[in-house]
């Protein structure tokens, strides 16, 4: 589906990706870690058609560069970033701000189709918020939005979903509603997923696959249970973390003068 051949980024004198090689075919789902600054948005940027690779190719959806219109080919592809949010207004109808995705449009600027607000309504409820369908978006706690934008994401029924950090300054329960809410929607529509995070305790049962950025190289690229075994996430801190799995989750823990310490994973 998705094919990044030996891509690199360079801006002036820096390079901020170097050498990824990796494929994302239909039906996976792909948690792509990495500590801050790793290249992780930029990746997803090259993925999108927003930025363009100063070495290497990407394949999308089996077609080069090229050979398709990217304004269209985007239209197979949902992105939701935290800057996305900051773009509807408060006084936006949740209902509308998920119809807008149809339309590629931040707010409604035509009156939709009612066949386009019924499909709205239907993701909504299909992950308990029908009964906000009328309410403001400005009123829906951080986590609420969150999950409004990823059914805007989802509406078009694209092939690809790709998910910049979306729990980012959640708490833990509006954390784990929003990964509970992608746990249930996965299982409605066929889309592929990739989820951008630097917290391990994010990597839930629905990813199986995983690709490790550190400095801008991909450190690992496989399964999940793999790059736990083979101590991936200590290269990357230095030595300085272990990953325990429980209840089928992954909980990173810092080493830090002789105590042990919860940590989120960078």
């Amino acid at each position: 589906m998705i094919e990044l051949l030996n891509v690199s980024l360079k801006r002036k004198s820096r390079l901020l990706l170097s050498g990824i090689t990796w494929t994302v075919k239909d039906g996976e789902h792909w948690v792509l870690y990495g500590k801050n600054g790793a290249g992780k948005t930029l990746l997803l940027e090259i993925i999108c058609g927003y930025l363009f690779p100063t070495e290497g190719e990407v394949v999308r959806f089996g077609k080069r560069h090229g050979e398709y219109d990217i304004r269209e080919l985007r239209k197979s592809i949902g992105y939701v970033s935290n800057f996305l949010k900051g773009m509807f207004s408060g006084r936006e109808p949740v209902v509308d701000v998920v119809t807008s995705g149809l339309y590629a449009s931040v707010g409604l600027w035509c009156e939709p189709e009612s066949a386009d607000r019924a499909a709205a309504r239907r993701l909504l409820a299909s992950i308990g918020m029908g009964h906000r369908e009328n309410d403001r978006f400005g009123e829906l706690s951080d986590g609420e939005q969150g999950k409004v934008l990823i059914l805007r994401a989802l509406i078009n029924e694209p092939r690809l979903l790709l998910l910049d950090e979306p729990s980012k300054g959640l708490d833990f329960s509006a954390r784990e509603d929003l990964l509970l809410a992608l746990d249930t929607l996965s299982m409605r529509q066929s889309t592929s997923i990739v989820l951008v995070t630097h917290h391990t305790e994010e990597i839930t049962p629905l990813f199986g696959r995983i690709m490790v950025l550190h400095e801008g190289r991909s450190l690992f690229t496989g399964s999940v249970a793999d790059c736990v075994e083979q101590g991936v996430f200590r290269r990357v801190f230095d030595n300085r973390v272990r990953v325990v799995e429980f209840e089928g989750r992954y909980h990173t823990v810092l080493s830090n003068n002789g105590c042990a310490a919860e940590n989120g994973g960078g």
